[in-house]
């Protein structure tokens, strides 16, 4: 696939716009920072003294001692716990050309309590002095700022002494940084414009440790994040890169501490390149190559330059040649790439990229040029926390974009899942519901043709019996008894669907109701033991008619087969609670000897089969014919077979 097809044609406007962001943006960006800079600057004015050349002197004494045993020393200083048992004093001579016409300001950084003398007479103290208790003292972790207001009165033209007594170091040790003395007006502005970027280099550093840690945690819990991972050690990196600011004295001894510096440096400028053609989705590896390069040519002999201890200044040198060379080489390329792409695309993603790059890129020449080629030009100050602040605002821009990019594919997933699912219970519904209609036709069909059925075997078959008889002949009388047995046999259809709960009971006493008037005809003596029983599941709805023409085919069998005088029905619960029993006993001559089953015995099988119940014969204790029917508490569904009449 061409360029041309894989990316949209821009319009030219367009194209221009992002170029002409991403090429000036960062030079209108640095000529901000270099107004702010100048505005709030940390150079001492003329008129301000620095006073970083002191003499010690060990002692408790409670003024200031003359100095003739005293030991030079140079600010700022950081001491042990283990250095010093007692206070310390330290004592900065300074001369004035001319008497003070306004009231001047003294300015220093202390650690844990100072006592200031000017010319023997007290002017503060940062503590109550040595009554301050240990434990007070040794929670004071970081240093504290003192600002001490001179009358004019004590300046005179020429020498002073400024004598400042430190207390003994507690567990965190002891710190003292150089002096600053001026004029009121002067100190004032260098002191706000102190505040004002150490403020932004601390809440830089702090931001890119937080930010760094954050995209580091996220790369370890999603592991194909590595680019997250990478761009959170680079923020690291510049935070680090910042904290020389931020601390009184180095926190490791020289020459690690510039050696941790230098390796920092090269490995942040080699990121910077990945990261820009990696994030900007540059197809060719030569940047990445080249970062790799520079990274591993450049960290071996920029840490041997910093165990040697080279200037970045001595130009008589290879080294600062070849430091500030390969960083402009790799930086610049960075910036070029970020231009390109702002202009291959017009998103303002990409626009907003390249000016973050180029600020990094400007300010880092503009300070390498005017702070260590060029010094005397103009006085400037470091810059490069613009650079690192835009690159870390960036990279936090970038991943708020892509969280909330991935919470918006989330909400849109949800929706279409919720839609899909919606959609997919409707269709269920609507099939369930033909389901539902199916069976009920399917259940109606049923209970048409077993009904039918019923009515064809045997409403129908009784039906047929009278009409022959009545063409045989047959008497009013015969004739009559003839219909009655049609319409008991109807009725018994109708009472067994009209009771639909399983209710066992009412079922049997619908039977003898309808067929106990025969049996006494016939001289059957009725013993009914039928008790309470549960409710039946296997006899809900039609089901009941089943078990009514078991019943009615048993005491048919009785009447034509059996020659007895009296008939049992009885019903009890199994011990186990598990079933129901039914029992239909006579007195007669018992079960025939050949052990074969008729149709009627067969039809009550499989009846009692499509109950789910069990059904048995065996000799009774008077010797007649016993009928035992196992009715289950749970139904079991059995598909239907047509059945004969039992009769």
């Amino acid at each position: 696939m061409s360029a041309a097809a894989a990316s949209p044609v821009l319009p030219r406007w367009l194209r221009w716009r992002q170029f002409l962001l991403a090429l000036l943006g960062p030079w209108l960006l640095l000529l901000a920072v270099h107004g702010l800079s100048q505005r709030f600057s940390t150079a001492a004015p003329a008129d301000v003294l620095r006073l970083a050349s002191a003499r010690q002197v060990l002692g408790a004494m409670s003024l200031p001692p003359d100095g003739a045993a005293a030991s030079a020393v140079a600010l700022p200083l950081g001491l042990d716990a283990d250095e010093l048992s007692g206070p310390s004093w330290y004592l900065l001579d300074f001369s004035l050309k001319a008497a003070a016409s306004e009231p001047f300001l003294i300015s220093l950084q202390h650690r844990p309590s100072v006592s200031i003398f000017l010319d023997g007479q007290l002017l503060a103290q940062a503590s109550t002095g040595d009554d301050t208790d240990m434990l007070q003292r040794g929670l004071l972790l970081g240093s504290s700022d003192v600002l001490v207001n001179v009358p004019p009165a004590l300046l005179g033209a020429g020498p002073h002494r400024l004598a400042l007594r430190l207390a003994p170091p507690s567990f965190e040790g002891a710190t003292l940084s150089a002096v600053l003395m001026g004029p009121g007006s002067s100190m004032r502005k260098l002191h706000d414009g102190r505040r004002l970027w150490q403020a932004a280099r601390a809440l830089t550093a702090i931001s890119g440790a937080v930010l760094g840690i954050f995209m580091l945690l996220l790369w370890l819990a999603l592991r194909q994040e590595w680019l997250n991972g990478v761009t959170g050690i680079y923020c690291l990196l510049a935070a680090l890169l910042l904290s020389p600011y931020l601390f009184g004295t180095a926190p490791l001894p020289a020459p690690w501490w510039r050696m941790l510096l230098d390796a920092a440096d090269v490995i942040a400028k080699a990121l910077m390149l990945f990261l820009v053609a990696k994030l900007l989705g540059w197809r060719h590896l030569w940047p990445q190559r080249l970062a790799l390069g520079f990274a591993v040519l450049a960290l071996p002999i920029d840490l041997i330059a910093a165990q040697r201890g080279l200037a970045w200044t001595d130009f008589d040198q290879p080294w600062p040649w070849w430091a500030l060379g390969s960083r402009a080489i790799v930086l610049l390329t960075a910036w070029g790439l970020a231009i390109y792409a702002a202009w291959r695309r017009a998103r303002c993603v990409n626009g907003v990229g390249a000016c973050a790059v180029g600020l990094a890129v400007l300010a880092w020449c503009y300070v390498s040029y005017f702070v260590l080629v060029d010094a005397k030009r103009v006085a400037v100050m470091d810059v490069n926390v613009a650079g690192y602040a835009a690159l870390i605002v960036m990279a936090a821009w970038v991943l708020q974009r892509r969280f909330v990019f991935s919470l918006r594919a989330q909400a849109q997933a949800r929706e279409q899942l919720e839609l899909a699912l919606a959609q997919r219970t409707a269709e269920l519904e609507r099939r369930f519901a033909e389901l539902q209609r199916s069976e009920q036709l399917r259940n109606a069909a049923e209970a048409r043709e077993r009904l039918l059925q019923e009515m064809h075997d045997g409403l129908g078959s009784q039906l047929l019996m009278a009409r022959l008889s009545v063409a045989q002949g047959l008497d009013a009388v015969a004739m009559a008894t003839v219909l009655d047995d049609c319409i008991d046999e109807m009725r018994l259809s109708v009472d067994a669907l009209s009771v639909d709960d399983g209710d066992l009971s009412l079922l049997l006493a619908n039977i003898r109701h309808r067929i106990g008037p025969r049996l006494v005809a016939a001289g059957l003596q009725l013993d009914w033991q039928v008790g309470d029983t549960p409710l039946l599941p296997c006899l809900l709805g039609a089901q009941g008619r089943e078990l009514v023409r078991i019943v009615q085919e048993a005491l048919s069998n009785v009447l034509r087969h059996a020659k007895a005088s009296r008939v049992r029905v009885a019903t009890r619960c199994e011990a186990d609670g598990r079933a129901v029993r039914l029992t239909i006993a006579d007195n007669g001559q018992g079960l025939p000897a050949s052990g074969s089953e008729g149709q009627g015995l067969r039809n009550m099988r499989k009846r009692a089969e499509r109950l789910g119940a069990s059904i048995s014969w065996c000799r009774g204790e008077d010797g007649g014919t016993e009928l035992h029917l196992l009715l289950p508490l749970q139904a079991q569904a059995v598909a239907p077979e047509g059945l004969e009449s039992p009769l």
